[in-house]
This record gives structure tokens, sequence and C-alpha cells, in this order.
């Protein structure tokens, strides 16, 4: 990718490199008033973004197909505009209705979509056997299966972690750390990389290396 030379790409560019300036200008430094600036910058961009996709989409999913004779997405319209009763003291009351509806939905799809993927394929992929042969992938299937079954039993907080609960339970607390550390590393490693992208598009702007 070439250098940019359009005036408004140049002028994009430097502007992007400046803000990136005053966001580091916080953990390298302190806060500041140019992070301040930075950061309420960010904010209302992203605010008036938001706004213009939401009304669009609105407009798009809701408005056009009720205009053209699907009259039920009225039904939304409404409870959309019923929760900006909650500005109003004396009707907040009636933002109740379209919450309520809002948090049903969302935990039931959230549920939904928490379920099968982490309880349900979790089960099936430690109860189904690899379908090779090789040494490894037993490794990981017998690894899986026993640290999933000890570190289930070890939140059996109902009975006290002695007898046959005692070692289980403790093994099942090691696989717990073990895979809250490599959750962190994985962490650790995700912010290095934004790092070194950052880093990267600041010599680019430069003109240190190529873009």
């Amino acid at each position: 990718m070439a250098y940019p030379t359009a005036p408004l790409e140049v002028l994009g560019l430097w502007t992007g490199w400046l803000l990136m300036l005053m966001i580091y200008s916080y953990p390298l430094y302190k806060e500041n008033i140019v992070f301040r600036w930075a950061e309420h910058t960010y904010i209302a961009v992203m605010l008036a973004v938001n706004l213009v996709m939401m009304v669009t989409n609105v407009n798009r999913i809701a408005i056009q197909p009720m205009l053209q004779g699907q009259i039920h997405y009225i039904i939304p319209i409404i409870l959309g505009l019923a929760m900006y009763t909650l500005l109003v003291a004396d009707y907040r009351w009636i933002s109740r209705y379209p919450i309520a509806v809002l948090v049903g939905a969302g935990f039931g799809l959230g549920m939904r979509g928490v379920l099968i993927p982490n309880l349900l394929d979790q089960v099936v992929s430690t109860i189904t056997p690899p379908a090779g042969g090789a040494a490894m992938d037993w490794f990981n299937f017998i690894y899986i299966a026993i640290g999933t079954i000890c570190a289930v039993s070890y939140f059996l907080l109902t009975y006290e972690h002695t007898g046959a609960l005692r070692y289980p339970t403790r093994l099942g607390r090691w696989f717990i750390m073990i895979g809250l550390g490599a959750y962190f590393g994985n962490t650790v490693l995700f912010r290095l990389s934004m790092l070194s992208g950052r880093a990267q598009f600041f010599l680019q702007v430069l003109k240190i290396i190529p873009m």
C-alpha cells in the first residue's frame, strides 16, 4: 500500500496519528487535558456514528416495512418510543414494560447462546472419543475429560472436600489455575499485538517504514 497523496487522506492519517499520541499520553505520563480531549472526541464521534446507524436501521427495518403494509412493525416502534418516557417523571412507569420485554428477550436469547456452546458442546466434546488414533489426540481427550470432571467437582460446595473428594477437587483447582493463567497470557499477548500495531502505524505515518 502506497503512502496516500490526496490531501484529505493525508489529513485523516495525521489526525489519527495525533489522536493516538494523545490517548497514549495517559499510560505514558498521567491523565491530562490532551488525553481528556481525545477521549471526549472519541466518545462524541462514536455516539454520532451509532446514532446515525440506529436511526438508519430503525427506518430500514421497521418504518419502511410498516409503510409498505406490514402493520405489526408498529409494536416494536411503540415499545421503543415508550422507553423515552423514562425521561418524564410522571410517566416513567410506562418505560418499565418495554424494558421488561427487552430484558426478557435478551435473557432468553443469551441463555440460548450460552447453553449450547458453553455447556452442551463442552459435554459432547468431553464424552466423544477422537476419531483418529494419534497419541496426541487421545492425550488431549483424556486431559480435557479429567480436567472438566475435576474442575466441576471443585464447585461442589454442598460437600466438604475431604475423603474421596479431596484429591479430585485439588486437581480441579490446579486445572482452573492453569486455564486462568493461559487466559491471562492470551490477554497479555493480545495487548502486546495491539501495541505493536500502533507502533507500526506510528512508523508508517512518519514514512520510516512502508505502508
